[in-house]
């Protein structure tokens, strides 16, 4: 009802509520000689009886409750919002009317298409959500989790509703023959999680559940899981053993689009070249890498702790590292590596190439952070140069790459000038004497296919640093430096 609808009945009332009682008055009376004469009261400012003011009142608050009554009907009670990879929020009477539906993503459009929910009734809204998903593929027997997130200033209200949407989701499942896992929560608005679904575009309800999460494991960052389908962020609190009050959950989040653990552990076994038997303390969770489901294998083997990323869709390693020293481990002591010899001899056996057929060939332990990490090998055959990892221990390959050139190589087609040819050709370019001269290091090297020697010195305080062409002994490049 509008003010002049209600200005109308307040005048109508009015009117109606002291009829005229001249007519009643004169018959009372009986009668009468001579003419009655019209009389008019002098106009002022009319007092009502208080039967008027009895009715306008009556009037004046049916409008007021009809007015507030529509308010209340169409005031937001609750905000609910349902996350899958679809992030959706929906604004909800206390006659659990929809209000309004607001999409946090693209998959969330697709989701709405040109459903007009408005008005409509909230599991009536639900039921119509879920049958979108389930038709357009985002709900599925291998995508099969839902978060639900309530918020109401009554507490027991939101956990009223929460379990009640619980209960319509499942049934939804049920009927589509779905073994669904729905993860529910009651949420308490507030200015930080706000800004972090705003910046990574999703609902305050899954941004409330990526805090419960990485609160009980500080390995985990928002960043990492902000992408993620919430299935998926589900798998890895389910593998990492994480429980919170704060959320309940039904069901188990499907594995179905995933590799078992079983073959995770084997696949990282079979790469670091080790036999389950020699395996302690192993370790396997679900995690992610830029988007993306792996495994997480860790485990201890011979002094050595081993980190393998197992992607979890297809089995392949993702990344890799060992570190030594563990356990009583003895890294870099000469009883511990296989040594140069041997790692180049695996080396050139995995390339199918004899050291006599290397035109180049140098190896050397590689160290990350002042720690040994692998042995490098490299050397060049005809117009192929091969580069090798190493393992310390094993000898296994753990990275081989090679690159083939169009014509041989610059050096291939004649003998090496050798370190010292190369040295007084540095020394001479300098103007220095080789006594004159400390730390003098000569190394064969190469660089953009070419075969190279890289001669070092320091004469006082500065640095000289030479290439040399390893066939024509010419000078490829030279630098010096101030060495503070």
């Amino acid at each position: 009802m509008d003010e002049r609808e209600l200005e109308q009945r307040l005048r109508t009332a009015v009117e109606h509520a002291a009829p005229d009682p001249l007519d009643r008055i004169l018959a009372a009376c009986g009668p009468q000689a001579g003419t009655v004469l019209p009389f008019e009261a002098p106009k002022k400012k009319r007092r009502w009886a208080p039967l008027e003011v009895a009715a306008a009142l009556v009037v004046m608050c049916c409008g007021a409750f009809g007015i507030s009554s529509w308010r209340g009907a169409n005031a937001v009670d609750s905000v609910v919002m349902l996350d899958v990879n679809p992030s959706l929020s929906m604004t909800v009477s206390s006659k659990e009317r929809v209000l309004s539906v607001t999409p946090f993503n693209q998959d969330a459009e697709v989701i709405l298409g040109d459903m007009d929910l408005t008005g409509t009734d909230l599991d009536v809204a639900v039921n119509a959500l879920i049958g979108s998903m389930l038709q357009n593929g985002y709900l599925s027997d291998i995508q099969n989790a839902i978060l639900v997130s309530v918020e109401n200033q009554d507490a027991a209200k939101s956990a009223q509703l929460q379990q009640h949407l619980t209960d319509t989701i499942n049934s939804v499942f049920q009927g589509g023959s779905l073994e669904g896992a729905v993860l529910s929560q009651t949420v308490t608005e507030s200015a930080d999680l706000n800004a972090l679904a705003q910046q990574y575009g999703i609902s305050v309800g899954k941004a409330s559940l990526i805090q419960e999460v990485i609160a009980q494991d500080s390995t985990l960052t928002f960043a990492s899981l902000a992408p993620l389908s919430v299935n998926e962020i589900a798998l890895i609190a389910e593998s990492r053993h994480l429980t919170t009050q704060a959320v309940t959950q039904t069901g188990t989040a499907s594995t179905k689009a995933y590799i078992t653990a079983e073959e995770a552990k084997n696949a990282a076994l079979a790469h670091a070249g080790i036999a389950e038997s020699s395996v302690a303390q192993l370790e396997i969770e679900f995690d992610s890498e830029d988007g993306l489901m792996v495994y997480e294998v860790e485990f201890y083997a011979g002094g050595t702790e081993y980190d393998y990323d197992i992607n979890a869709r297809t089995g392949e390693v993702v990344n890799f590292s060992r570190e030594g020293g563990i356990s009583g481990g003895t890294t870099g002591s000469s009883g511990s590596y296989i040594g140069e010899a041997a790692a180049t001899a695996a080396a050139l056996t995995h390339a199918g190439v004899s050291e006599a057929d290397t035109i180049y060939l140098r190896c050397w332990v590689e160290h990350d952070d002042g720690r040994a990490e692998c042995y490098e090998v490299e050397f060049l055959a005809g117009t192929t140069e091969y580069q090798y990892e190493i393992d310390l221990y094993t000898g296994a390959v753990l990275k081989s790459e090679r690159e083939s050139h169009s014509v041989p190589a610059s050096g291939s087609s004649g003998p090496h000038i050798g370190e010292a040819a190369a040295k007084s050709a540095a020394l001479t370019h300098a103007g220095v004497s080789e006594s004159d001269a400390s730390r003098i290091q000569v190394e064969l090297d190469r660089d953009d296919g070419r075969t190279l020697y890289e001669v070092e010195f320091h004469v006082g305080r500065t640095e000289y640093s030479y290439e040399i062409d390893a066939s024509s002994g010419a000078i490829v490049k030279a630098e010096q430096e101030l060495d503070d």
